[in-house]
């Protein structure tokens, strides 16, 4: 295993080295065995730069974009100056690369501005492996219920002259012509991959781990309504005729053709739409505000628009990323909790500091759990997938 850490490694610097083994090398990066190896491979990289000075964390930061092509930033004040020297310094730059390893940088600001140690994960009692599966429901008008998992590509049901079928990629779509409106509800529950369904009029739908959707098998009237719970990114058929309109409370945003995520989480401090292609209409019962592509709506008491909004963070969801920008302890952990279906309690003074940085879905918890502890991080882990996040 060490011998193929340094192989992978120097074939990563002379940018020799496929897309399999590049993972295999990020992978690879998250092992607490191989934090020895890993540390001289940092120390060899280190001294080939030729600096003969001290090195702040500035100049390592360099150094990491030499290595891992990332450029990282923090907004924690003067970087305090790490001997070279020093295994400490060995290890708190190993802290870095073993996160940027994983696609996982985190720019952690601590009021101390201590450098981050390493320190290892705590045993897990059984490690929570990333969602294998979707393991989605549709309920239907009469109460039954389909299980997405256990069922096989082709007519799951029918409702009038409406099929529910399942693709062979997995996505749901609704077929045929209804005239009564009957509504089916897709709920995609928490330690769920991500489902994808069409709805008769042709619009798709991506629901997020802990998130639903209700809507009519065909739409009629005049115009087109859904509801949702959660998360979920909408690409909306065009039809001029009959606007389509999504609901959660008092809330609706309003769309001819469009594309467009809407986070409403319960947990989260407002709703937020975020429109990337067309215009929307957002109403909280109270105030209407027009959205162009790259704003977000926050919607709380008011409505507040932002402009040039990060569309790659906010749909990182979908695309098997998490991706943190100057995000607390509490944010992370609310978006790993959908995601593993873990219970997550605090006890003492919640850690302080942000994070910024992004990890791959495809990761176990134990995995994405070492990025946090090389930032300092601690915890304790309970059967039933229990977590306590500890003080620093």
């Amino acid at each position: 295993m060490p011998n193929r850490l340094k192989e992978l490694f120097k074939r990563f610097l002379e940018n020799n080295i496929s897309p399999e083994e590049k993972k295999e090398l990020m992978g690879m990066a998250l092992e607490t065995g191989l934090q020895d190896e890993l540390k001289q491979v940092i120390k060899d990289a280190w001294e080939q730069t030729g600096e003969e000075e001290d090195i702040t964390d500035t100049k390592a930061g360099e150094l990491m974009q030499k290595i891992f092509g990332e450029n990282p930033k923090t907004d924690a004040g003067p970087a305090p100056v790490v001997k070279r020297t020093r295994w400490r310094s060995m290890a708190a730059a190993a802290a870095i690369v073993t996160v940027i390893g994983a696609g996982a940088y985190y720019a952690v600001i601590h009021k101390s501005g201590n450098p981050a140690e390493i320190v290892k994960v705590p045993e897990l009692p059984a490690d929570v492996k990333p969602p294998q599966t979707n393991r989605a429901t549709i309920t239907m008008a009469g109460g039954k219920t389909l299980y997405l998992d256990s069922t096989v590509n082709g007519t799951l049901a029918v409702q009038g002259n409406i099929q529910v079928i399942r693709l062979n990629d997995g996505q749901i779509a609704y077929r045929g012509s209804s005239k009564e409106l009957i509504y089916n509800t897709l709920t995609n529950p928490r330690g769920s991959k991500v489902i994808n369904m069409t709805l008769s009029d042709g619009s798709q739908v991506w629901l997020n781990a802990g998130s639903s959707v209700t809507y009519p098998v065909a739409f009629i009237g005049d115009e087109r309504a859904v509801s949702i719970t959660g998360e979920a990114y909408f690409e909306v058929a065009h039809d001029r005729t009959k606007p389509f309109i999504v609901s959660k409370g008092d809330l609706r945003v309003q769309v001819l053709g469009t594309r467009f995520n809407i986070n409403t989480y319960e947990d989260e401090s407002d709703t937020r739409i975020t429109l990337l292609q067309g215009s929307v209409k957002v109403n909280n019962g109270k105030k209407e505000s027009m959205l162009q592509p790259g704003q977000q709506a926050q919607v709380a008491a008011g409505i507040k628009i932002i402009s040039n909004i990060d569309v790659e963070q906010v749909m990182a969801w979908k695309n098997g990323l998490f991706v943190f920008d100057r995000a607390d302890i509490r944010d992370v952990m609310r978006q790993l909790a959908r995601w593993y279906d873990l219970d997550v309690h605090y006890t003492g003074e919640v850690p302080k500091g942000t994070f910024k940085g992004e990890i791959s879905k495809d990761l176990s918890l134990s995995q994405v759990l070492n990025g946090l502890t090389a930032t300092r991080i601690h915890f304790t882990m309970e059967s039933g997938n229990r977590i306590t996040i500890l003080p620093e």
